[in-house]
């Protein structure tokens, strides 16, 4: 495969820490368990604070993920809408760069989520565009089981469809910050590449491609250059003081969400496209599966409350800061370790798991209902979501008191 070729050459390359460092896939519905087709964004920035938003006003409604302070509500980092099209991006750094085009790429993924309803569309539209002044890999999925990256810089665009044997000879594409377009010299990221092609190609040899083989990439804590298992070394329990480099694994310090889109079949009622999301750091945040149906029905714990806040955010926040203590500069590169995970079982990320289960098992049960009878029950739904608030908000309560943990 030239892909694992490529990747196992990279690693000779220096890892050089970067800010905008989104690990992505794309997963052809020809391989995954359930033929459907996935695709994953973990999210990197500095501005690390996500919240969903949802617009209704344009040809299609739709559900987002935007900074929380973007009052405009159409800095797009990720969505979906309700003709079951599907968006995200990474940024690329060996593409030409130019600065004299104000297209921004969050107002390009909302047009996209605004008027395109397939993956022709979507080229359609940045056809149009002629160039761009910035180097980005557009992962985009469609209904009709379409899935494609289109590596846009200066110079145009080149588009990698998951369903060409020749670029992606096992059915997924993955991206991190650099193109195969570009000089690979100039790229970023090599290592959390290297590491997402290890664990699909894993997965794919097994024939056990699904949404949760891209959460065990979002979450994985094992370095794709030094091969370092985070899980080997943990300390007894949370009061260890062991003090650990954590620098360019595929979550990071600044890892500000995941999301991961499980499409539908062709023909499947479009609506049932399921975004399983974890609105704040997947350390420290559960994941919950969402939909656009309606658009403005969303659990709170992941939108913005009346005082502007977000629930899932600002708990994410307080357990980072009890996971990342040092607060000086090259502070966000160093853990406690057993903070996160350790062999008692409290560390956070072992807290939320069981509370994440309970929420995924009763989220599959509610999809296979809509599987079932090809539509969204919005009252089973509501339901679902109301529930999905009030145990968050209980749990993490719990798990933040075990820790002597608050949110102000």
């Amino acid at each position: 495969m030239r892909i694992i070729k490529l990747a196992a050459m990279l690693l000779m390359l220096a890892v050089v820490p970067e800010a905008m460092a989104c690990t992505t896939a794309i997963i052809s519905g020809r391989y995954t368990i359930d033929g459907r087709p996935l695709m994953l964004k973990n999210r990197d920035s500095s501005r690390m604070n996500n919240v969903y938003v949802s617009g209704d006003s344009a040809k299609y409604a739709w559900i987002a993920v935007v900074p929380i302070e973007d009052d405009s509500d159409r800095g797009v980092m990720y969505g979906q809408n309700e003709v079951g099209l599907a968006v995200m991006n990474s940024t690329s750094y060996n593409l030409l760069q130019k600065t004299d085009n104000p297209l921004a790429r969050g107002n390009i993924m909302c047009w996209a989520l605004e008027r395109c309803s397939t993956v022709d569309e979507f080229e359609a539209m940045i056809a149009e565009m002629k160039y761009f002044s910035y180097g980005s890999n557009y992962g985009v999925m469609d209904a009709q089981g379409h899935a494609a990256y289109f590596e846009c810089g200066h110079l145009g665009y080149k588009k990698y469809d998951v369903d060409d044997p020749t670029v992606a000879p096992h059915g997924y594409i993955v991206r991190s910050n650099f193109s195969m377009s570009g000089d690979i010299k100039e790229g970023k990221g090599f290592a959390r590449y290297n590491k997402a092609v290890e664990i699909l190609e894993e997965d794919y040899q097994k024939k056990q491609l699904g949404w949760r083989s891209l959460l065990k990439m979002a979450r994985c804590l094992e370095h794709g250059m030094t091969k370092v298992n985070l899980y080997d070394q943990m300390p007894a329990d949370e009061n260890a003081e062991d003090i650990v480099y954590f620098c360019d694994f595929i979550p990071r310090y600044t890892t500000a969400s995941a999301y991961i889109v499980q499409g539908v079949k062709n023909g499947e009622n479009p609506l049932l496209t399921t975004g399983w999301t974890c609105i704040a750091s997947p350390m420290a945040t559960v994941t919950i599966p969402i939909w656009t149906a309606p658009a403005s029905q969303l659990p709170q714990c992941v939108r913005r409350d009346e005082g502007g806040r977000c629930l899932l955010v600002d708990w994410s926040t307080a357990f980072k800061s009890y996971i990342w203590p040092l607060e000086y500069s090259d502070g966000q590169n160093y853990i406690r370790l057993g903070r996160l995970i350790n062999k008692a079982g409290t560390g956070i990320l072992q807290q939320i798991q069981p509370v994440e289960d309970e929420i995924v098992k009763r989220g599959e049960k509610l999809q296979k209902s809509f599987y079932k009878h090809n539509k969204i029950d919005e009252r089973k739904l509501k339901e679902y979501y109301d529930w999905v608030d009030r145990f968050v908000a209980d749990e993490y309560a719990k798990i933040g008191n075990s820790h002597s943990v608050r949110i102000n």
